[in-house]
């Protein structure tokens, strides 16, 4: 099958690419800082499959007319494309457009937490009611708290675990639901034509619903450090974010709402559709640690 990804130079986007390719599928890549912006005249005109896992991460850098045209704009045009070839899309979205809740299932009424998350709600509505692009034609798919090798976003987390002392908020930290990567690639491959996922919104989340103090934990183990956890009473980490520009670097209201708040999906649909997660946290865990540590980005 020939399929067309966008963001295939992202962690996600090439995860995917060289899963389907390993799956023997011929892929099509684009890459937004390799091919620059995508219009519909460079989508290619024998897709069969579009992958759309291009998406814009809100940072200070990053401002909301970049969010809304990668977030927003593209999704809506990759669906025209469709429409007009009668071809399947599967769009990547994010739990965050219903919020931050604890076991979130996919009937959530929207109510994204942060910029991101509500440009990402707009391109979902936009796509979930396309006048024209029949609904066997589309899949949504949630993935909940990636990470795997070629992870650059968290690897902030396996560096302070690599310093032998981690800042907890609160005790435990939130409950969360991490996604090893290869199970999103598993889940895209089951949505295309013929697969237990084709058509319809689906949460794609691990095996386990675990502590953050847990996950570092179980990573601690994998990297073979002797870690000393420091639970931080929630109300500290409050007080420094009202310091302004006082405030250290690397706390921030969307971290301290991240670590400290409840939240995963419920996967209870995509496992009654006949999908179900294959990597829990060790497996997933040590893949990536070696990943790092192969690379030299952690030492070994």
């Amino acid at each position: 099958m020939r399929i067309f990804i966008t963001g295939a130079g992202g962690f996600i986007g090439s995860c995917i690419s060289n899963y389907l390719s390993y799956k023997g599928h011929e892929i099509i890549e684009h890459n937004r800082s390799k091919n620059g912006d995508l219009s519909p005249d460079g989508i290619p005109d024998n897709s069969e499959v579009i992958v759309n896992s291009a998406g814009r991460l809100g940072s200070p850098n990053v401002n909301t007319s970049e969010l809304t045209q990668s977030n927003a704009v593209l999704p809506e045009m990759l669906a025209d494309f469709c429409t007009k070839k009668s071809i399947h899309l599967i769009h990547l979205s994010t739990p965050g457009v219903s919020g931050l809740l604890a076991n979130a299932s996919e009937d959530l009424e929207y109510n994204p937490w942060g910029e991101y998350e509500l440009s990402k709600m707009k391109g979902e509505i936009s796509l979930r009611e396309h006048d024209s692009l029949p609904s066997h034609l589309l899949t949504v798919l949630r993935p909940d708290f990636v990470y795997g090798p070629g992870d650059m976003h968290k690897l902030e987390l396996f560096k302070q675990v690599q310093k032998g002392w981690f800042p907890l908020i609160g005790f435990n930290g939130a409950r969360i639901r991490p996604t090893y990567c290869a199970d999103v690639c598993r889940a895209v491959n089951a949505s295309l034509p013929g697969g237990c996922l084709n058509g319809g919104l689906y949460n794609i989340g691990g095996p386990e619903v675990l502590k953050f103090r847990d996950f570092i934990l179980k990573t601690a183990l994998s990297m073979g450090i002797k870690l000393k956890i420091l639970p931080v009473p929630r109300l500290f980490f409050f007080l420094a974010l009202k310091l302004g520009p006082l405030c250290p670097r690397a706390l921030s209201e969307s971290k301290f709402r991240l670590f400290g708040t409840d939240h995963y999906v419920s996967i209870s649909r995509a496992e009654k559709a006949g999908f179900y997660p294959e990597y829990d946290v060790k497996k997933g865990v040590d893949k990536t640690v070696s990943w790092y540590r192969e690379n030299r980005i952690l030492p070994g």
